[in-house]
């Protein structure tokens, strides 16, 4: 099988949302209760599943940016204000805006980001990074076991692999686009920290950036056989002058949607005939 787009760069750049129904636009079938959380052979909630990981364009939407100590909307100094001089919305819609908790080198990065005359590294199918990948429309496979979770993500047949048995990353390990993770159990909410970043990647379709010294914290609790909450908090100072935090809820998808093969260079005929501004590593990166 295989999933193409008409063109990788419309992901890219924000453009088109997942059907509200299911793969081929069936309507979801009446379900019975959800049943009781399903569980590892150590007792430990078990988060295998192919799960509906909501469309995150713009991770500083009005009212879901919150404060991880809380869980309340989280205000700060100049919070919704209009940010004339800086480039268009990567993902249509209104103006730029003050909408995260900017520092002058953050707030510098939001306003310069422009993909169409800068190109983007998602739109040359590059890896989207640990955030942007959890935050793509397609869905995501999780097969865990008790010593280790793996993240199988239908956005261009990326994986990712996190550790939950107190293994340690080998130290000469290359800096990565999805960074190294480990995780931990705080009573039945798995605890993910990821770092190592090489810095090329942003957070989400809109732009927004982060350094390679980001750490996201994702938590992952099921709440019922076909539910589960998941957060992420952004920790990164160079970028940010406090931590802050989305929270997002998880659905099972049900049969026959299953994973499928992603090929973003298949019918992406911009990365060769010139449509898309071709991306460039930059030549300082912290």
């Amino acid at each position: 099988m295989l999933a193409i787009v008409a063109s990788a760069s419309a992901l890219a750049l924000g453009q088109g949302a997942p059907p509200a129904q299911g793969r081929g636009g069936a309507p979801a079938a009446n379900q019975p209760p959800a049943g009781p959380v399903p569980r590892l052979a150590n007792g430990k909630p078990d988060l295998s599943g192919h799960w509906t990981n909501p469309y995150t364009p713009n991770m500083g939407a009005k009212g879901t940016v919150r404060d991880p100590k809380t869980r309340e909307v989280l205000s700060f100094p100049r919070l919704g204000e209009a940010l004339s001089d800086a480039a268009a919305s990567a993902t249509g819609g209104g103006g730029r805006t003050f909408d995260l908790p900017f520092t002058e080198r953050g707030l510098k990065e939001w306003k310069e980001y422009d993909p169409v005359k800068n190109g983007d590294y998602a739109g040359s199918c590059l890896p989207f990074g640990m955030s942007r990948s959890i935050n793509s429309p397609h869905g995501v496979q999780i097969i865990h076991h008790p010593d280790a979770l793996a993240f199988l993500f239908e956005q261009n047949t990326w994986f990712h692999w996190v550790p939950t048995n107190d293994m340690k990353w080998p130290d000469d390990l290359p800096e990565s686009w999805n960074g190294l993770s480990t995780g931990r159990w705080e009573g039945d909410t798995l605890v993910i920290e990821t770092s190592h970043f090489n810095g090329y990647t942003k957070l989400d379709t809109a732009g927004h950036p982060h350094s390679k010294d980001v750490k996201f914290i994702n938590t992952f609790l099921r709440t019922d056989s076909r539910t589960m909450e998941h957060t992420v908090t952004v920790i990164d100072p160079k970028m940010y002058t406090q931590p802050w935090m989305n929270v997002r809820t998880w659905r099972l998808k049900n049969y026959p949607d299953v994973i499928m093969e992603y090929s973003c260079e298949e019918n992406n005929g911009g990365i060769y005939d010139g449509g898309i501004t071709p991306w460039k590593r930059p030549e300082l990166v912290d």
